[in-house]
């Protein structure tokens, strides 16, 4: 019991090391805004199918990883993604009954939710920096929002083929 436990926390994290490689990945400076949020998808569906193995702890540790790896203010990500992570497994059981397209509209919020948050920090933590906000902050939000269904039918594959419960 213990070993199919390790393994499966060990699957959950590599998937979660995917999603951070997919998300410092380099693209070219014209793709940039078409970029999902990889880590978000990945935080969001092991927080909503296993709340009790991949908590709000975790997704704030994954968030200080991307932020040691983006070279951005530490914890900025790990407090959005801390955020994301109790909304959904605050109400977790309901969320599970949504239809796809629902959930698609939930992760576009909490996607766009998260960035706010990292603009807004990082706004107010640097104010030698003069940013201003623009619509297409969010657009990376909308498509982790079209991602969602693949996502879920992948982790969904993954997760019952290793058996993590």
């Amino acid at each position: 019991m213990t070993g199919e436990r390790a393994s499966g926390r060990g699957i959950m994290w590599l998937t979660v090391l995917i999603a951070l490689l997919l998300q410092v990945m380099p693209l070219p400076h014209a793709l940039q805004a078409f970029r999902p949020d990889w880590v978000l998808l990945t935080l969001f569906y092991w927080v909503l199918t296993l709340p009790h193995r991949f908590n709000i702890i975790s997704a704030c540790l994954v968030g200080v990883i991307l932020d040691v790896l983006m070279g951005g203010t530490m914890g900025v990500r790990g407090l959005g993604f801390a955020l994301v992570a109790f909304v959904v497994a605050v109400q977790y059981q309901k969320l599970r009954h949504f239809t796809v397209v629902q959930q698609l509209l939930l992760v576009g919020l909490l996607a766009a939710l998260a960035h706010l948050v990292v603009f807004l920090v990082e706004y107010l933590t640097s104010p030698e920096l003069s940013v201003a906000f623009s619509p297409a902050y969010l657009q990376p939000a909308v498509f982790t929002a079209i991602l969602w269904p693949w996502a879920f039918w992948l982790l969904g594959r993954i997760r019952r083929r290793f058996k993590i419960r």
